[in-house]
């Protein structure tokens, strides 16, 4: 409060604390994405556990070795995308600031910043999931040959197309930033929502969770990952 009272640009009075449903509707449409966003993530780990458990049981792997080694691979994941959320959001207020005052040359410039430093980061992870996924698995402890079969192959496929993913998280939190939240919420349901859940819950009936040499649940990954790329390059 003492430093409101230092303001000089600003004046707060009474008006300032109403209720505006048309600033609370304003507020809400920049917001949607990112709720769609972590509501849809819980969803899909839901399905999918439940999914891998069940053909799980079928298979030489057994029900709590496909269970625990997603779940590894998942928050693995969400770290990582917790670090291009940072990219992304510290950007914010230059896109929204410079895209304001019409100095689009600069809002143009720093998206193409973020979105280097994502892929960067992301071909740096990717390299790691495919040639050397067990310096991270053996973090969470290691099992079996069959735990380390399955956490090996969950990396490197559910995780396979994870280089173009920064594409899509400073995407949609660049359309928050300017103020199209449509545009942010589309890319929020066609990544996890339109394409993740259905391939989630279709390829498994094609393939199982040992389909031949890979496993069906964890195609839905990368399958995603390129449907939502596709999806946002026609936006």
């Amino acid at each position: 409060m003492a430093y409101i009272r230092r303001f000089k640009s600003i004046r707060l009075d009474k008006t300032c604390f109403r209720i505006s449903g048309k600033v609370m509707a304003k507020v809400s449409s920049l917001g949607i994405s990112s709720f769609i966003t972590q509501i849809a993530i819980v969803l899909v780990m839901a399905v999918t556990n439940n999914i891998l458990v069940s053909y799980g049981a079928q298979s030489k792997y057994g029900a709590e070795i496909p269970l625990t080694t997603i779940g590894i691979t998942m928050k693995v994941n969400q770290i990582v995308s917790a670090v291009l959320l940072g990219l992304a959001t510290g950007a914010q207020p230059i896109w929204g600031y410079n895209y304001g005052r019409g100095q689009k040359d600069r809002v143009k410039q720093t998206y193409r910043v973020i979105l280097t430093a994502s892929t960067i980061m992301l071909i740096l992870a990717f390299l790691v999931f495919q040639f050397a996924p067990m310096s991270i698995v053996r973090l969470f402890g290691s099992e079996s040959e069959l735990y380390n079969e399955f956490a090996v192959k969950c990396f490197r496929i559910f995780l396979l197309a994870c280089p173009i993913n920064g594409l899509q998280m400073a995407t949609g939190i660049f359309f928050q930033a300017i103020g199209k939240p449509t545009q942010a919420t589309v890319l929020s349901l066609s990544g996890q929502i339109v394409y993740l859940l259905p391939a989630t819950l279709l390829l498994p009936l094609a393939l199982g969770v040992e389909g031949a040499l890979w496993e069906g649940a964890l195609w839905a990954g990368p399958l995603a990952d390129a449907l939502s790329s596709w999806r946002l390059l026609s936006l």
